[in-house]
């Protein structure tokens, strides 16, 4: 199958790049594992996007960015964001898809704060901003004549010239992307799709992890492939932890509370109802989210503790809550937890990777014609920690820029022959089997590489890790390829490179939290 640009993952960053690329003229296919189009990590945003309050201007939001970084971002793509995203946030989403982002009595934003910013910015529809956004990109997308959408198609591996081209001559060359092996499931069958130019959007990897927030889809398939390919990953050991999941009994699937709750006057409080988090930093349950969710997880060990509490219902109007937080309300509804009138139970829990796949301010890889864009990628915007609400921002402003850079760069490009996948494909191993192994990982790295790391309890992990892959190469060559044994093999592949980064950085900044040596 031949496309002139392959896009793999369709939450925002891919779906920009995408619709502004068939904007533009060019024929793009865009795959998804999922079977819908809403099986996405921006689907699953509540707070909001990062726009521009009343009093604000560009330096504050890069001063922020770079605060809560503690100075780890790059200077060059904090710079960008803060002057370019906001801008286009006015453009795209709300003049050209309409987003109905929320409004006061008086017409002006109703804007959120959340931790670390310095005054309100956050637009947001309620608490379900990224389901509105993400169902804005579908409509758009599903619609437009150049755009051939593919649901339930996995990624199985990019296809890269000097290791798949037929010809002797690609080997002898500089590495090019020419596209990816995708397994249609439905016809559990393996396509080469060839491409001028791939884009990777395929989200994180917080699943590898026992409490995290998002989908079952979050299995870091993109960052595997881009391993395999020897594409130069980055800040692998940034993994930031959300302060507040909503406790329960299925950890590995758990519900975030959204950071604006907070921002809205919600309070941390421990079992006693009493106030914790001053005593970690003098902005209190506002501090950055490596501080905060840092400060849980050491109360929770300190007082042997299974929870903190998330205090809404003492601290806001319960009219005002289910106004502006139906989603949370509902949802814990089913839970039989009002949280118009108790605290909600928290912990924290894996959410965002900082680092990813090394690119610039326009997508570009170390590998031609590869590009990244979203939470699988590295500008170095989010250093060693994210900025609340600026990951919606990030997969727009730049998922606009690798489409601007294609669209302005576009090359003659002959279709070569490659080499088939040659693999058979068949049943995934047992879910007993499967479940267990996922459940090592998720264990491992939530007790050795999670908050708090170590150097013995990493190099643990490790090796660990590295039984791990011996085994599923057993698995892999009695059951065959499918995309359940692939996301497995991608899980210990991205706990792997998390874990290893850690051992190599004995620095704790940021997410990265080293209790063995002294901090930056």
């Amino acid at each position: 199958m031949y496309c002139d640009v392959l896009v793999i993952g369709n939450g925002i960053a891919g779906s920009v790049a995408a619709l502004h690329l068939a904007e533009r003229g060019q024929r793009v296919t865009l795959v998804t594992k999922g079977d819908t189009l809403l099986e996405t990590n921006t689907a699953y945003a509540q707070g909001g996007i990062v726009f521009r309050g009343a009093d604000d201007i560009p330096q504050a939001l890069f001063e922020d960015i770079m605060c809560a970084s503690s100075g780890s971002s790059s200077v060059r793509s904090a710079r960008l964001l803060a002057y370019v995203g906001p801008l286009l946030v006015k453009r795209l989403f709300i003049d050209f898809l309409g987003i109905p982002f929320d409004r006061r009595p008086d017409g002006s934003w109703d804007l959120f704060r959340e931790g670390a910013h310095s005054r309100r910015r956050i637009l947001h529809v309620k608490d379900y901003t990224g389901r509105v956004i993400q169902q804005a990109l579908n409509q758009r997308i599903a619609h437009h004549p150049l755009i051939e959408v593919k649901t339930g198609f996995f990624a199985l591996d990019l296809i890269i010239s000097s290791f798949h081209a037929q010809e002797f001559r690609f080997r002898y060359a500089p590495r090019e992307c020419l596209g990816a092996y995708v397994l249609d499931k439905k016809k559990r069958e393996v396509i080469p799709m060839i491409a001028r130019a791939t884009i990777v959007a395929t989200g994180g990897l917080n699943q590898i992890y026992e409490y995290a927030s998002g989908g079952p889809w979050n299995t870091g398939d993109g960052i595997a492939m881009a391993s395999r390919a020897m594409a130069h990953l980055v800040n692998m050991e940034y993994v930031q932890f959300h302060p507040t999941l909503f406790y329960s009994s299925h950890p590995s699937n758990s519900f975030l509370v959204s950071e604006a709750v907070r921002g809205e006057g919600g309070e941390l409080v421990d079992s006693q109802g009493k106030p914790f988090m001053y005593r970690y930093h003098p902005l209190g349950s506002l501090a950055p989210r490596d501080v905060v969710a840092r400060a849980i997880f050491e109360h929770l060990e300190n007082t042997q503790s299974r929870c903190v509490y998330l205090d809404l219902y003492r601290r806001v109007a319960p009219e005002r809550i289910v106004t502006v937080f139906p989603g949370i309300y509902e949802e814990l509804l089913r839970y039989n937890l009002d949280i118009t009138k108790e605290p909600i139970p928290v912990v924290p829990g894996a959410h965002f990777l900082c680092g990813g796949i090394l690119t610039d301010t326009w997508g570009w890889t170390n590998i031609r014609r590869l590009y990244a864009v979203g939470e699988v990628a590295c500008t170095g915007l989010h250093g060693a920690n994210r900025l609340a609400s600026t990951s919606l921002l990030e997969g727009l402003t730049f998922g606009y820029r690798v489409a601007k850079t294609l669209w302005r760069e576009r090359d003659d490009f002959s279709y070569p022959l490659v080499l088939p996948w040659e693999e058979k494909v068949g049943n995934p191993p047992p879910p007993s089997v499967l479940e267990g192994l996922k459940e090592m990982v998720r264990m491992n790295m939530w007790k050795y590489s999670g908050l708090i790391r170590r150097h013995e309890g990493l190099a643990h992990a490790r090796e660990i890790f590295l039984q791990l892959k011996k085994e599923t190469v057993a698995l892999r060559e009695k059951y065959g390829v499918s995309a359940e044994m692939v996301e497995l093999e991608n899980m210990i592949e991205s706990a792997l490179l998390v874990t290893e980064s850690a051992l190599r950085n004995p620095v704790s900044c940021g997410t990265h939290f080293r209790a063995d040596s002294l901090s930056s």
